[in-house]
C-alpha cells in the first residue's frame, strides 16, 4: 500500500513544481491575452528581463486591467482561492520577480 501511495505522490508532483499549480498557467495566459500577445511571446519577454508591468506600459495598457484579468483567471481556475489571495498573486506577477524579491 505504501508503495502505491508513494507512486501516486510521484505522479502528482510535477503538476505542482511552480508553486501555484495549474493556476499559474491560467494567470499567464490571461496576462498574455490582456496584453494582446501570445503566451510564448510573453514568456520570451519575461525571460529577457521585462515585467508584465513593463509590457503593459509599453503597449499603453492599464496594469490594473491586466491584474484584474490575471486575478479573475486564477479564481476561475481554483475555486478555493480567495479573491484577496488571487489579487496578491496577480500583483506579484505584474511587478515581476525582481520587484517581488525586494518586497
Amino acid at each position: 500500500m505504501s508503495i502505491s501511495a508513494s507512486n501516486s505522490a510521484q505522479v502528482r508532483q510535477p503538476h505542482h513544481k511552480h508553486g501555484h499549480g495549474a493556476g499559474a498557467k491560467e494567470g499567464m495566459d490571461a496576462a498574455a491575452k490582456a496584453l494582446g500577445m501570445s503566451a510564448d511571446d510573453l514568456k520570451s519577454a519575461l525571460k529577457s528581463g521585462k515585467s508584465i508591468d513593463d509590457l503593459a506600459k509599453q503597449k499603453g495598457i492599464s496594469t490594473d486591467s491586466v491584474k484584474s484579468a490575471i486575478s479573475q483567471a486564477l479564481t476561475q481556475g481554483n475555486s478555493r482561492l480567495s479573491t484577496d489571495r488571487a489579487n496578491a498573486i496577480a500583483q506579484r506577477m505584474v511587478q515581476g520577480a525582481s520587484s517581488a524579491a525586494g518586497a
